[in-house]
């Protein structure tokens, strides 16, 4: 079960939100004319002037991530919810071991509850404690943006076609691991990130995200996202 999560949880450290802009390349490419693509700069500047604007998110991201055992990709999928800055939560939904399985993060009060539909069990612990193990930010808003530009080197990579979509090829390479490459797909027309991968030293694949049906400041409900089973407690 560790094996799928771990890797999971610390992709969205990685993953960028945007919310719409009007008008922006589309419209150039509409006009048939030659798109002005914008810098890497001014992508990471809107990022995060956008990402101050979120105060809810809904979305559902579906994974593959590397399996060392057998080679294989190993698919996964959940549902991401989260009220900015301090209100996270995580429903997995396949693979099977892991399908009812949560995540509900509260970093005001610095607590993590984990629940477990095996034992019908929530396990509830100190979040930066938590944080710390698995090599996570604790601050949830975080890991909705870019990489830190201090510790990674970040430059556009092209434009990828998705669909008939262009789409901004980001990528991002840690200033202290710098053989490994994270890319970034963001959305020309809407500001979001459609995929996410990630390259590991040997420069394979290890993990891929695509991020789909999301949701931003729908009026996301703190009760939904602090709602678990009834369960057993266990403080740590």
């Amino acid at each position: 079960m560790a094996t799928l999560r771990a890797p999971f949880v610390y992709a969205f450290l990685i993953v960028l939100f945007f919310t719409c802009l009007s008008g922006g390349p589309a419209a150039a490419l509409e006009q048939g004319s030659e798109p002005a693509w914008p810098s890497v700069d001014e992508i990471v500047a809107r990022a995060e002037e956008q990402l101050n604007a979120i105060r809810q998110v809904e979305l559902i991201v579906e994974l593959e991530q590397y399996n060392p055992t057998d080679g294989r990709m190993t698919p996964g999928r959940g549902r991401l919810t989260a009220r900015m800055p301090d209100l996270f939560r995580f429903d997995w939904l396949q693979p099977d071991m892991l399908a009812g399985s949560i995540l509900m993060v509260d970093r005001a009060r610095n607590e993590a509850h984990q629940y477990n539909p095996i034992r019908e069990e929530i396990i509830v612990q100190r979040w930066d404690r938590l944080a710390a193990q698995q090599n996570l930010v604790p601050e949830i808003d975080r890991w909705l943006a870019l990489p830190d530009p201090e510790d990674y080197d970040i430059e556009l990579g092209g434009v990828e076609i998705v669909d008939d979509v262009p789409m901004f090829l980001v990528l991002a390479r840690p200033k202290a691991a710098p053989d490994q490459l994270y890319e970034f797909l963001v959305h020309s027309e809407t500001w979001l990130v459609h995929e996410f991968r990630f390259f590991d030293a040997p420069g394979r694949l290890a993990l891929r995200g695509l991020l789909k049906d999301v949701r931003i400041n729908g009026g996301l409900t703190e009760s939904h996202i602090r709602e678990l089973p009834r369960a057993r407690i266990r403080h740590l």
